[in-house]
């Protein structure tokens, strides 16, 4: 599952990822992300860190609270915090990995790949 409010790097991630094999669902709306992540229950999140409505922060906060669904890696992205000031915030959200973007597609799949085996 793919969250991020910009519309066309959801596009274009979702392309890269379904081009490299996964399947994907992408979510451009943030308040509706959680709902989606309730009824889903994907095997992965990218999860864009700053959106309109609600933070990306807030939804791994609010994931890791929920015991059916804490367990659900999550690679943190973003184009506006840095993790060096953010890291401490992360890890208690449960955010595994985070990309800084623009970050290059196979830094996608190693982070998927490694939150994902962490998660294990």
């Amino acid at each position: 599952m793919v969250i991020d409010d910009d519309r066309e790097f959801l596009d274009e991630i979702s392309k890269m990822l379904q081009l490299s094999g996964y399947e994907t669902i992408a979510i451009s709306e943030s308040r509706k992300a959680l709902k989606k992540i309730q009824s889903l229950k994907p095997d992965v999140i990218l999860l864009d860190l700053r959106m309109d409505g609600v933070s990306g922060f807030k939804i791994a906060d609010t994931l890791s609270k929920n015991s059916k669904l804490k367990n659900i890696p999550i690679v943190g992205i973003t184009g506006y915090y840095t993790e060096k000031e953010h890291k401490t915030y992360m890890t208690i959200c449960g955010i595994a990995e985070c990309l800084i973007k623009p970050f290059n597609p196979l830094d996608v799949i190693a982070a998927i790949e490694s939150a994902v085996k962490l998660r294990k």
